[in-house]
Order: C-alpha cells, then structure tokens, then sequence
C-alpha cells in the first residue's frame, strides 16, 4: 500500500494512495446509494473508441423465415431489420484540491490522508447525487435518462431524435417509449366515483392505493405486448412502495420477498408478479419507472471510468488538484421495450384529492 514521507507532502504518494485506496471504495459506495446505479453501474462495459457510441437498433422482423415443404424454395434474400443509433458520449467529473493552507495546517501524514479522506467521501457523495439526477432526468446534463427514453416523442434538446434517430410518426414511429402513463385530478376524481368506499376530497395516497395494482397492471401489459417481454425491475420512490404495501395488506396478501441480490444490497424491495419492485431513494416523487434492462446498458470509455488523473498544481493557484474522470453513456437498443414511466402518483400521505380543478 503507498504510503507519505513524514517529512514533506509527497503528491505521488498521495495520488497512489488515493487510487489504490479510495477510488475503489468510492465507486463501491457510489452503486450503493441507488438500485439504479447499482444496476447500470454495475454491468457497465468499456466501449470502442471514436467520436460516439454506436448501438445496433432492431426495429422490423426479418422476412427471410418461415414453414416449408421438401424441396420447396426458401427465401435468402437479405432485408433489413435493424438500424444503428448514434450516441455521444457523456462526461463527468469530480475534483479533489488540496490548498496551500491545507497542507501547511496538516503538516503530518495521519492528518494529511485524513484530510484527504474527507475530500474524497464529499466527491463521492456529489457524484452519486450527479449520476442518479442525470439517468432519472432530473437535472441538465448529456447523459440520456429513464425520461429520455421514456418519451413518446424526441427527447427535450435532441433535435434529431434520441441516437440520432428521429421519432416523427411518419418516419420512425417504432422508436417510441414503452409509456408514460399521466395520472392526474381528474383520473383520481373518477376512482372516487367509481369507490362507494372512498368519500368526496379523500387523500390521494388512498385513493391511488385502492388501484395501483390496476396501475401497474398497465404498465406491465404495455411492456410486454407482442413480444411476450416484460420488465426486470421497477423503481419507485417509498411513498408509491407504502402505496403497493397498503393495497396488498388492504386485500389480505402476503408481500413476497425481494431477490437476495437486491436485498443484500440494503435496498426495501419486495416482489410484482415475480419482479423486484425497489425503493430507491433518488426516484423522483410523483413517478415510478418499469425497466427492462435487456435493452438498456450502460458502456465507458476504458481510459475515464472514475479515473483518478492525479494532483497537480493550478498555475494560478497555491493548491494540488485532482479530477475523477467519468466517460460514457447509457444506450437503448429497443425503446418500445426499455422504458416506461408513470407520473401524477402521490408525493406524500395527506394532500387530499382536489374536488374540482387541478392539484396545487
């Protein structure tokens, strides 16, 4: 294991130490604070090299198939099936300084890597809070997000489509989300007049409980339509979790219990129809996200996945700075079958359920 001379801040030593020790725990704590992160993050692969990430699309069946007799003729003319979407990469980072006053105030090694220590823990707190926004769409960046995805139409800024592949209905009209199921006062307005348990201004949270099976129901059928798929995760965050509990108590089910790989992780979790169904903390209120991680995968650059460049020292500054490094992408092969996302579920347990007009 590196170590520091006692007797003068060595920065080659403290850049081995900070890769040897740190970045490994550093990524290992970042795939822990999400079941998202933990799932891309985690089956994240090194991709080519060039100016983007080129993914194969399959967007028709071939026609070159079918039953035959004996010596009948078979059909060996090539078709096309596929497409291929063109993604840029998407860069991160976190720095690292260490100030001129820093270092004469922490004029020791223990005290140095405990400095240090703390320096790296903030990064990995701001990186994960970085990554998780970005892949659920909450926050500006290049990365494409679950929302992304999602959408029945281009992306919000993607001019030329998601992958470069425009989604007009007379063009592409296959490269869609699966859904976006929008719940709103009107819908929460008609199960209660649909509910003679359910009174006139009853909280959202109940009024959704009574039906969130029939919600998910829906989004489970859009997903697997066709082709006989179906999602290998659900996300959501702990309110529309309570939610899903309330309504299995309410029929007198029992919860059945989450994969060990998921509840291992730390992660509360419990089983729909035979899929994990996770809290994760950084899902946006009001959503829940069904993903078929088939046709989602996360690739990086081999040279900038969480790299620690070293610390180096600004020209105009009395400080040692280093960058962690982060290079890639999250790609979708099948959009119709990656991602769908229901809103308008409750964001907390009292706001009642407007009699007229539209949530405030």
């Amino acid at each position: 294991m590196a170590s520091i001379d006692a007797t003068a801040v060595d920065y080659s030593s403290l850049t081995a130490l900070t890769k040897e020790q740190y970045i490994p725990k550093l990524v290992d704590n970042i795939k822990k604070k999400s079941v998202l992160l933990q799932r891309m993050l985690g089956k994240s692969r090194p991709n080519a090299s060039g100016n983007q990430i080129v993914q194969p699309v399959e967007y028709a069946d071939s026609t070159a198939r079918g039953f035959y007799s004996k010596y009948a003729e078979l059909d060996v003319d090539p078709d096309e099936f596929a497409k291929s979407a063109k993604y840029d990469w998407a860069q991160a980072y976190a720095s690292v300084s260490i100030s001129g006053y820093e270092e004469r105030v922490n004029d020791n090694p223990e005290k140095l890597i405990d400095l240090l220590g703390a320096k790296m823990k903030n990064a990995e707190k701001s990186l994960a809070k970085h990554f998780s926004n970005a892949l659920y769409g909450e926050q500006a960046s290049s990365l494409v997000s679950l929302q992304d995805i999602a959408k029945q139409s281009n992306p919000t800024g993607m001019t030329t489509g998601l992958g470069g592949i425009t989604n007009a209905s007379s063009a592409n009209p296959w490269w869609l989300g699966a859904f976006v199921d929008a719940h709103t006062a009107t819908t929460d307005r008609a199960v209660i007049t649909a509910d003679a348990g359910l009174a006139s201004g009853a909280k959202q949270f109940d009024v959704q409980a009574t039906v969130i099976d029939e919600i998910f129901r829906k989004g489970w059928e859009a997903m697997s339509k066709d082709s006989g798929d179906k999602p290998s995760l659900i996300v959501v965050p702990q309110i529309v979790f309570d939610m899903y509990e309330q309504f299995l108590s309410d029929k007198k089910r029992t919860p059945t219990m989450a994969s060990g790989e998921i509840a291992d992780a730390g992660f509360t979790a419990m089983k729909y129809r035979g899929i994990d169904l996770v809290v994760d903390p950084s899902c946006p209120a009001g959503k829940a996200y069904f993903i078929n991680e088939e046709y989602l995968r996360m690739v990086h650059s081999r040279k900038a996945n969480f790299t620690f460049g070293g610390f180096k020292a600004p020209v105009k500054q009395d400080a040692k700075t280093g960058h962690i490094l982060w290079m890639g992408q999250l790609v979708c092969s099948n959009r119709a079958k990656a991602v769908g996302e229901i809103t308008g579920l409750a964001i907390n347990y009292d706001r009642a359920v407007p009699t007229s007009g539209n949530y405030s």
